[in-house]
């Protein structure tokens, strides 16, 4: 294991898996408590505000976040102007599209919707909003700087506080219980963390590598932005935007029911991009070395993420029931479908990796638009006859279909000169 940790691609990687563990299992820890404390349809109408927040933070860092991650590990002495530039974008533009979202939430709505909007809520939302965007910005900053060990003591300290503060605004009569419990600790954070980033980390990494500093010019950047940030905003509407589609459809309480599920899904998925981030990272900073980092990361999705996506999905009822015999009644199979996704998922994750360190992001704009149409649009098709399990059955139908396109590709990267026919 100390031999492990010396090697920076496996130390950040176990750090960003680590934290995802961590972001996970307070995670589930926060909405097992909010079933038993709020109404099935607070918990689905909180669910669906926090993604609401997600998304609009999401597609307001224009992808920021990944550009962090593959241009800082070389930016030299250009890195904290990288860094602050990604900051200032995103907070502006996650004001204005929070503010403008939630301008149609108040109108649109009756006060009865479940995403309706209050002017007093409305304005709360757009500053969580926007310092959210930072909140999430200053990890993809730790993970490029290579110092992603202090990911997972900050998102651990911020999980015991929101779930505090759930316990706390329970016993009260806030509106909103959940979505404040789930934002206001972020406040809390951000000013140390940052202080930590630009006082301590940014400079010596700026040190360290303006020897052979290799910034990306604007148009690589650019480039490289505008075809990763197209294909995240169609992620999103394949992830984040799903609560919300699934309260439309089902009604608050099935998306209260569809929220483990969700989150035990997302914490598979987080582990994979946990360690493939890691490799992003380190194969930008020697990209001779890529396909032999790649392979080995493989391995340890192998023997990481691919079991832990099996004993969840054989636990499936057990875990469901700590949430009420309810969510264990309408989620099992649905959740132990989305851990069977994981395993062609690893194909799609690594060849996203790979398109990245290319800077081949319109491909992925591509890849992600394909995923996104047809979860979307599955989902909407099956759900009058399947009901909330159509998720499950498509995202298996999706995940495959990706694997077997794109998994000549994949084996052509990780073993170069091996030959694979279709």
């Amino acid at each position: 294991m100390r031999r492990e940790l010396s090697v920076p691609l496996y130390r950040n990687a176990y750090a960003l898996m680590l934290n995802t563990m961590v972001n996970s299992l307070f995670g589930l820890l926060y909405w097992i408590v909010a079933a038993h404390t709020f109404s099935d349809e607070e918990v689905g109408r909180g669910n669906a505000l926090v993604s609401l927040m997600l998304l609009i933070s999401t597609l307001t860092q224009l992808n920021f976040g990944q550009a962090l991650i593959r241009f800082l590990p070389r930016a030299g002495t250009t890195s904290k102007r990288l860094l602050s530039s990604a900051y200032g974008t995103s907070t502006g533009l996650a004001v204005i599209g929070s503010a403008a979202v939630m301008v149609y939430c108040h109108l649109a709505y009756p006060a009865s919707h479940p995403l309706h909007a209050s002017w007093g809520f409305a304005l709360w939302f757009v500053v969580s909003t926007a310092v959210w965007s930072v909140f999430n910005l200053q990890d993809s900053a730790l993970t490029g700087l290579r110092s992603a060990m202090w990911i997972p003591l900050e998102n651990g300290a911020y999980g015991i506080v929101k779930l505090v503060l759930l316990v706390i605004v329970a016993n009260t009569a806030l509106d909103h219980g959940v979505f404040t419990s789930w934002t206001l600790p972020v406040f809390a954070l951000l000013v140390p963390v940052n202080l930590l980033i630009f006082r301590r980390i940014l400079p010596r990494h700026s040190a360290e590598t303006a020897v052979d500093q290799n910034p990306p010019t604007r148009r690589v950047l650019t480039h490289y932005m505008a075809g990763d940030y197209t294909g995240q905003v169609f992620n999103q509407l394949a992830s984040t935007f799903l609560p919300v589609l699934v309260v439309q459809l089902f009604g608050a309480a099935l998306g209260a029911y569809f929220l483990p599920a969700q989150t035990m899904f997302a914490a598979t998925s987080l582990l994979q991009l946990a360690i493939t981030s890691s490799l992003v990272a380190e194969g930008a900073r020697d990209e001779s070395q890529g396909h032999r980092y790649a392979l080995a990361v493989l391995r340890r999705i192998c023997a990481t993420v691919l079991p832990a996506a099996v004993a969840i999905a054989l636990a499936a009822p057990w875990l469901l029931e700590l949430f009420g015999t309810r969510y264990r009644d309408n989620s099992t199979l649905l959740l132990q479908l989305l851990m069977v996704s994981t395993f062609p998922r690893v194909v799609v994750s690594m060849y996203v990796t790979k398109a990245r360190l290319e800077n081949r992001t319109s491909a992925l704009a591509v890849l992600q638009f394909v995923q996104a149409a047809a979860l979307i649009g599955g989902t909407i098709a099956l759900a009058g006859s399947v009901g909330l399990v159509a998720v499950g059955w498509v995202v298996l139908v999706v995940e495959v279909a990706l694997a077997l396109v794109l998994g000549g590709s994949v084996v052509r990267w990780l073993w170069p000169g091996r030959r694979v026919h279709s």
